[in-house]
């Protein structure tokens, strides 16, 4: 039998990453480029440059939605 999906919330070892500005920007409800010069300006908590590439963790940005974590500056 095939192993299920885990869950996105579940505690196990995947790790919940978001790649790209335009991706980040989706999931804040902000337009690339909004999201682009937030995250230039470190104001996305969670959130990493790899390269060219931007990153963040998903349970991060979930926390800032639901106000369990500060919220983003615009």
């Amino acid at each position: 039998m095939p192993a299920k999906a885990a869950e996105p919330n579940a505690d196990n070892n995947e790790i919940d990453l978001i790649w790209g500005a335009k991706a980040i920007g989706a999931r804040l409800n902000l337009s690339p480029r909004e999201a682009f010069y937030q995250l230039e300006a470190g104001r996305i908590p969670g959130a990493r440059k790899w390269g060219r590439k931007w990153s963040a963790s998903g349970a991060v940005l979930r926390r800032v939605l639901t106000g369990e974590a500060p919220p983003i500056d615009a």
